[in-house]
């Protein structure tokens, strides 16, 4: 069985994203975490269902004491991942983990039965829609900004780099064997399997695709054996880093958190830095985004050294993940028509990897490491 083929991965055709409104949540919240509702909004998610809520002071669950004036995330797992367990709790395990260790990510609360994640019935409303037994949970929200809300500036890019490279040093002491284990279309090591998903983008960006794809196996895949690896948080990206700022001027924002641990994964650490990378530079505008790697790889290796290895692959990473961004944002756009959180990267993604693709490596090399020489 090929990877991409695999237990758990998406395939072409499969709806997952849970079908429920706004009065569903509220019902799950009370029923399954004893709070009751003062307001609701959904937030923009991929394939789960993600519901900011405040709650009454008082509580029916004698694990949650009182509501917090921040409010909670209650999470309504998508129809794929549910059927995971061992993966939904290690996500609560790895959240437990970096917030003991300092590190600002949500907290799983417990909910009427003590445990951290309960299967609820959510029933898909039209044919073919996603519906059965979906995980649920509930998280602290943490307040603040989304990276992608604020200015951009060479110093919030520094302190990525640093915070991403700071996380994955803490994980060296995770563990987790059902993480371990995992295999789905969003982690890089499955770039190879969208070649399934290609007939959801016209014939110019197709080509663009397969020459990333072809890169990938010819150099990446001889050097995964050599690679360091470890549990990473697997999706680094603008809509999930949170900023926080002493006023609105753009240079005392900072880097303050992390959220959204849905695609954390045992894989190789060159992986979360090439993530995080290209994201950051899909919005920039203060400088060009070929650029943006130097200042995020400065901040990197202030916690993680760069092996040579790494380098030489760098460049192809960071395509490989532009294209899994931008072929499954299109194909969950054809599941999800009308959520335009699903069309983000496409705004000016293709433009941008483009570009960055036609860009000679030693070129981009020399770039990234005069950018290094400049925090000297």
């Amino acid at each position: 069985m090929s990877q991409e083929e695999a237990p758990g991965v998406l395939q072409p055709g499969q709806v997952i994203k849970p079908v429920m409104e706004e009065e569903n949540a509220k019902a799950l919240a009370l029923k399954l975490f004893g709070l009751t509702v003062t307001s609701i909004k959904e937030l923009n998610s991929y394939d789960d269902r993600n519901f900011l809520i405040q709650v009454e002071s008082d509580s029916t669950n004698p694990h949650i004491t009182a509501g917090r004036a921040d409010g909670y995330v209650l999470k309504v797992t998508n129809t794929l991942d549910s059927k995971n367990a061992g993966v939904m709790a290690a996500q609560n395990e790895m959240m437990l983990f970096l917030h003991a260790r300092g590190i600002r990510v949500p907290k799983p609360e417990r909910n009427v039965t003590g445990s951290h994640l309960i299967f609820a019935e959510i029933s898909g409303d039209k044919a073919g829609e996603a519906g059965g037994e979906n995980i649920v949970r509930l998280l602290t929200f943490l307040p603040g900004k989304i990276l992608y809300q604020v200015p951009y500036t060479a110093q919030l890019f520094f302190e990525g780099g640093a915070f991403v490279a700071r996380m994955d040093n803490e994980l060296k002491d995770f563990t987790n064997e059902a993480l371990r284990q995992r295999r789905f279309i969003w982690s890089l090591e499955s770039a190879p399997g969208l070649s399934k998903f290609l007939f959801a983008v016209n014939e110019g960006r197709r080509q663009l695709v397969e020459e990333v794809l072809e890169a990938w196996q010819k150099i990446v895949v001889p050097l995964l054996p050599t690679l360091e690896r470890g549990f990473i948080h697997g999706d680094p990206n603008e809509q999930n880093i949170i900023v926080s700022a002493t006023d609105e001027d753009p240079s005392t924002y900072h880097i303050d958190g992390l959220i959204d641990f849905g695609d954390i994964h045992h894989s190789c650490y060159v992986f979360e830095l090439a993530i995080i990378i290209m994201y950051l530079m899909l919005e920039v505008r203060i400088m060009s985004p070929n650029e943006v790697a130097g200042h995020i790889l400065a901040g990197y290796i202030t916690q993680r050294a760069v092996t040579e290895d790494e380098w030489s692959i760098l460049k192809v990473c960071i395509a490989a993940r532009f294209a899994q961004s931008l072929v499954l944002g299109a194909y969950s756009y054809m599941q999800d028509p009308g959520n335009e959180y699903l069309l983000t990267s496409a705004a000016r993604g293709w433009e941008v990897l483009d570009s960055f693709w036609q860009t000679p490596e030693d070129q981009l090399l020399a770039q990234w490491k005069s950018t290094l020489k400049s925090y000297q």
